[in-house]
């Protein structure tokens, strides 16, 4: 009967702590910091467990809040309503060492490519309560299971003020990181049979391999059920065959070149047969120009928003861009450069699917400003060609 009760996920977290450790320059040291956190979705994880944040600096009354569970699309606001308090405690200053902010009582989940933010603030008094740094890369940290995105510094001594500690101007500024540690756990999905695809080649291969051994009379396989193979499966971790997450990365990457691939033939196939249909009748303005799309190389590629465009921006950081549409009615609050205003909500790179730091076009896989966007000139104009085709479509589908 166990076969045939498999279970979907692992009823253990790891015992080996995770620990994501930051650069720590000491660029700054302020009120607070915010940052979004980022569950990847390269390995068959179920969920991430967040179990304790360090920092340093003077310290203080400390809490932790977590963003809830909503949709996030790119944005974080800064309302406390958006946030749920999951830490409260006062701490002697550590300016040397990292201090443990247990949230063992209160852990944060996260989902593969689920992306929360967190927000850690001290109302002590001054200026030296938490440590942290200037925006250096796109990514503050990445490793296989998760992504610290930079985030927004705060200098207001009261949680969520809109009002920095001298009492004008903004309380937020923008392109800061987090310094500190992170420790995590990984619960792990388990083999099942609509699961397959989460896991490696080399997984793949041995199951493939073992239900070939099975139909064959002469093996002693073959006596086994379907279900005994099923739950055999089931109970082997991810990584029992040698499978890594680089090499599951990289099978990944290609199979979405393959599908881009895919969708721009599809896209010039659907162009073809409609210009077919109209029998070149009448011609769409912008459609075809020696090769590029009208209309779109004369806009801002940054502006093309695309769906499928998720594996290539990947790199872009869009943190910086948050204050660059102020609403007319937070114009009485002080905003410059990395100033921003308290009624903004914080915008990360929501596409930013960190397991594919790199790409065909050879971008610095340490995720650099400059690997980023050396190569991206490409990418965003076959996005946006992709997109006009599809629009022209729309059109001539009406």
């Amino acid at each position: 009967m166990a076969s045939l009760r498999r279970a979907t996920k692992a009823n253990y977290v790891i015992h080996d702590r995770v620990e994501a450790e930051t650069s720590d320059r000491e660029d700054h040291t302020f009120c607070g910091i915010m940052f979004p956190v980022k569950c990847k979705e390269i390995l068959p994880v179920d969920h991430v467990i967040i179990s304790s944040v360090a920092v340093r600096g003077a310290l203080g009354p400390l809490t932790v809040w977590v963003t809830k569970d909503e949709n996030l699309a790119g944005e974080i606001s800064m309302n406390k309503k958006h946030w749920t308090k999951v830490y409260e405690k006062t701490h002697p200053p550590s300016f040397m060492e990292y201090k443990t902010l247990d949230l063992s009582a209160n852990p944060i989940f996260l989902k593969p490519g689920q992306v929360k933010g967190v927000y850690i603030h001290s109302t002590k008094r001054g200026d030296e309560a938490i440590v942290y740094d200037n925006k250096q890369n796109t990514k503050t940290h990445d490793d296989s299971m998760i992504t610290i995105l930079p985030g927004r510094a705060h200098v207001s001594e009261r949680v969520f003020g809109s009002v920095p500690i001298w009492g004008w101007g903004s309380a937020w500024r923008d392109n800061r990181e987090f310094v500190g540690r992170i420790n995590y756990g990984a619960c792990y999905r388990l083999w099942n049979p609509s699961t397959n695809l989460s896991f490696g080649a080399n997984f793949r291969l041995a199951a493939r391999v073992l239900f070939m051994c099975q139909r064959r009379p002469e093996c002693p396989f073959s006596k086994l059920p379907d279900d005994c193979l099923f739950y055999i499966l089931n109970m082997m971790r991810w990584d029992w065959l040698n499978d890594s997450s680089k090499e599951m990365r990289r099978e990944q990457k290609e199979a979405r070149r393959v599908r881009r691939r895919q969708m721009l033939e599809e896209a010039d196939a659907a162009m073809d047969e409609a210009e077919a249909r109209l029998g070149n009748a009448v011609p769409v303005e912008g459609a075809r120009d020696g090769g590029a799309v009208l209309g779109v190389d004369e806009v801002e590629i940054n502006d093309v928003d695309m769906n499928d465009s998720d594996d290539d921006s990947e790199d872009k950081d869009t943190s910086d861009d948050s204050d660059s549409d102020e609403d007319s009615d937070a114009s009485d609050e002080y905003a410059w450069g990395d100033h921003v205003s308290s009624r903004n909500a914080f915008v990360y790179n929501h596409e930013s699917d960190s397991d594919s730091a790199s790409d065909e076009d050879g971008e610095d896989e340490s995720g650099g400003e400059e690997g980023a966007m050396g190569g991206a000139t490409g990418r965003p104009r076959r996005s946006a060609m992709l997109s006009a085709r599809r629009t022209i479509l729309q059109f001539l589908q009406h």
